[in-house]
């Protein structure tokens, strides 16, 4: 296996990885935001900021995994990052 198609391969499972992550993490992020919910409705009010708070973060991180997913795919096909002037 050259080192060309090795970089290839591991650049295309890379995005993948960071798509697949950013899914998890929005699920997630819902998971806990419905628990918030749940935990509101039961009068538990600490808990259900802490777990709104908590959703939040996680969907935070999904939404940057998953731009960091978008840069990732747009190298691995060669055609970059454009940036606004």
């Amino acid at each position: 296996m050259t080192a060309m198609l090795r970089f290839k391969i591991t650049e295309t499972v890379r995005w993948l990885i960071y798509l697949s992550l950013s899914i998890i993490l929005f699920i997630l992020s819902l998971i806990f935001l419905l628990w918030g919910v749940s935990y509101m409705e039961r009068g538990l009010i600490a808990t259900s900021l802490l777990s709104a708070l908590t959703g939040f973060t996680l969907l935070s991180a999904s939404l940057y995994t998953l731009r960091l997913s978008a840069y990732v795919y747009a190298l691995s096909k060669g055609e970059g990052i454009e940036k606004k002037s």
